[in-house]
């Protein structure tokens, strides 16, 4: 896949794995884990290394089927270089649930049917 932005880095985590570029981390996570605050401390760590002092947009990549623990975004919108969530699937499943995550979270969360789409997005939110 074609990015303008160069990997920085790649992180393989319990849950799953992360790509760290300038403006944005891409996140695949695996099959049927649930996303809570705990399994997600280890993205949490990652955006804290490299997004402590700069904007970024959090992708994820939901090719993969995994549920989500709504809550959690109540805690990740208090990172406050977080700048927004961009969710990649073609999914109808997760297109309504959508409608409930944002209930939760008070940034901007955009639903993509490309990871191209979606760097556009980060990059235009980040500038």
């Amino acid at each position: 896949m074609e990015r303008d932005s160069e990997l920085i880095k790649k992180y393989k985590v319990d849950i799953g794995s992360v790509e760290v570029f300038e403006n944005y981390m891409i996140a695949n996570l695996n099959e049927g884990i649930t996303l809570t605050i705990d399994t997600a401390i280890e993205l949490i760590y990652i955006a804290d290394i490299h997004f402590s002092t700069q904007e970024f947009i959090y992708i994820t990549c939901r090719k993969n089927s995994y549920a989500v623990d709504p809550t959690l975004y109540t805690k990740v919108a208090e990172i406050p270089t977080l700048k927004g969530i961009a969710i990649v699937s073609d999914k109808i499943v997760d297109r309504n649930n959508l409608n409930v995550e944002r209930l939760f979270f008070d940034k901007p969360m955009m639903l993509f049917e490309s990871v191209t789409d979606a760097t556009d997005w980060a990059e235009l939110i980040i500038g």
